[in-house]
């Protein structure tokens, strides 16, 4: 289904009855990364999500967004489906980013958190930032370089996780945008969040590493932290009955 929302037109489902659920995506990916997930909410709660614009079937924006304009259209959205009570965020990745600028400036208000392999922290090396600099610059990863493909294989396989599998290096927009989002650092914000949440991580991820979560959950006010094993970014997906297990018991 589609929905115009200040002048941008949204791909998005709505499934189930009850409580709201909202799911928010990562970078590179859709509304569809949640289809299993979604189906299993949708048992006890109203689902929603969507893809924001640049992905999926949202076209991109006209302007150079932030995460707090991608906030804005979120709870913009929920107002447009007459959404008048927000049970929980589910946010993956880049959705992580999202929901916490969201609820910690308002936008949202949730009364539960879940944040699953959520972006946000900053690297803390200045060579991790410029060479996430160059890719968004030269609109192409340059994994040939031997500083990338030999030196920090990880940090290879992150940029490969950030570019995902939609044409933002194609597209000046998008590269502007991505520019935006990796360069802001979210855990002051992090600390502003007082709703009981879940922080779900994949021991294994490479794309938001451990030490992110733990990061988070020292500046979070009521936090716990789910590490499961033998799984990476898109724990979701990889572990679903664990992850689904987690969630039935945070929500219900």
């Amino acid at each position: 289904m589609k929905v115009l929302v200040n002048n941008q037109l949204i791909e998005y489902k709505d499934e189930g009855s009850g409580r709201v659920v909202l799911l928010l995506h990562g970078w590179g990916t859709n509304l569809g990364t949640f289809d299993q997930l979604a189906g299993h909410l949708a048992q006890y709660f109203r689902v929603i999500r969507f893809d924001f614009p640049g992905f999926g079937q949202s076209p991109k924006p006209t302007d150079d967004w932030s995460v707090s304009d991608y906030a804005r259209l979120t709870c913009d959205i929920l107002e447009k489906l007459k959404v008048s009570g927000l049970h929980a965020v589910i946010a993956h990745s880049f959705g992580g980013r999202v929901a916490i600028k969201g609820v910690s400036q308002g936008y949202l208000e949730p009364t539960r958190i879940v944040l699953i392999g959520a972006a946000g922290v900053k690297p803390n090396s200045s060579i991790r930032t410029s060479l996430y600099k160059s890719v968004a610059k030269v609109g192409k990863i340059v994994t040939s370089l031997p500083l990338i493909s030999l030196a920090q294989p990880a940090l290879r396989k992150r940029l490969h996780a950030a570019a995902g599998s939609t044409d933002y290096l194609q597209s000046a927009q998008m590269q502007n945008i991505f520019l935006k989002v990796i360069n802001e650092d979210l855990l002051p914000e992090v600390s502003r969040l007082t709703q009981p949440t879940l922080l779900v991580w994949g021991k294994d991820d490479t794309e938001t590493p451990l030490t992110d979560a733990n990061l988070m959950l020292k500046s979070l006010e009521n936090g716990r932290l789910v590490i499961i094993p033998d799984a990476g970014h898109f724990v979701y997906t990889e572990a679903f009955d664990e992850v689904a297990k987690e969630l039935d018991g945070f929500l219900l």
